[in-house]
C-alpha cells in the first residue's frame, strides 16, 4: 500500500513550517505535486489532525489528486509546534511528530489514519522513536507500517 515511508528531523516555527518540511521532502522524492502543500494547508484548516496522545502529533493530509504515489513523510520535531485538536478545534495540540500521508486513493484514508492512531496509542513506540537515529527510527516505523497496513 505504502511505496515509501520518509523519515526526517527538523525544526519549525509553526505547524505550516512543519508541514512545508514534509512536503519539500516528498515533493523532492516525486511523491507529490506543487499544489500538495497549499491542499494540505487549506485541509489542515477546516480539519484540524492535532492528536493529544501519549507524546502529541499530528496527521495532515490532503486529497488524491495532489499525489503521484503514496507514501508518509514522518517529521521529528526538535521542539513540538501547536496544531488545532482533531476532537475540539478550539483546542491546540503541541505535536512532536508530524505525520504527512501522501495518499494516491482517497479510499486509503481511513486504513492509513488507523494505522498511524494504532503507531501512537503505543506508549513505548513513539518514545523509542524520539531517541533512535533516524536510520533505526525509518527502520522502527517502516517494520511498523508493514504489520499495520499490510
Amino acid at each position: 500500500m505504502l511505496n515509501d515511508v520518509i523519515v526526517i528531523d527538523g525544526e519549525a516555527k509553526n505547524w505550516k513550517d512543519a508541514i512545508n518540511l514534509t512536503f519539500n521532502e516528498l515533493y523532492k522524492k516525486g511523491y507529490v505535486k506543487p499544489s500538495f502543500y497549499e491542499a494540505c494547508i487549506e485541509r489542515e484548516i477546516k480539519f484540524p489532525t492535532g492528536l493529544n496522545s501519549h507524546i502529541p502529533v499530528a496527521i495532515p493530509h490532503t486529497d488524491a489528486v495532489h499525489v503521484n504515489k503514496q507514501a508518509i513523510c514522518v517529521l521529528r520535531l526538535k521542539e513540538p509546534v501547536s496544531f488545532y485538536s482533531i476532537e475540539d478545534a478550539t483546542k491546540k495540540v503541541d505535536a512532536q511528530f508530524i505525520f504527512n500521508m501522501a495518499l494516491k486513493r482517497n479510499e486509503d484514508q481511513l486504513t492509513l489514519l488507523r494505522a498511524v492512531i494504532n503507531i501512537v496509542q503505543d506508549k513505548t513506540f513513539l518514545e523509542k522513536a524520539k531517541k533512535l537515529n533516524l536510520n533505526e527510527v525509518k527502520n522502527l516505523f517502516y517494520k511498523k507500517w508493514i504489520t499495520e497496513v499490510e
